[in-house]
């Protein structure tokens, strides 16, 4: 599963960050790991990006980009 596929308020692990150049590197930084759980809070008007909590902070990720976040769906 992608992470672009996550519904709001679903909870899902990350399983593996595919390709995507340097913004891997940026992800990382912020928290973006194999193993972490994240969360979709919220879409952006437009649904673009979507914003995600993981660590306790929001990020917002670009549909394109989180299409390359493998992940494991957890139930609630």
């Amino acid at each position: 599963m992608k992470l672009c596929d996550l519904k709001i308020n679903e909870k899902a692990k990350i399983v593996k960050i595919g390709r995507i150049g340097e913004l891997k590197k940026r992800l990382v930084d912020m928290g973006v790991t194999s193993g972490e759980i994240i969360k979709l809070e919220r879409n952006a008007p437009l649904g673009d990006p979507q914003e995600y909590i993981i660590k306790g902070t929001g990020i917002a990720i670009r549909k394109e980009d989180s299409k390359n976040i493998e992940i494991e769906k957890i139930s609630k």
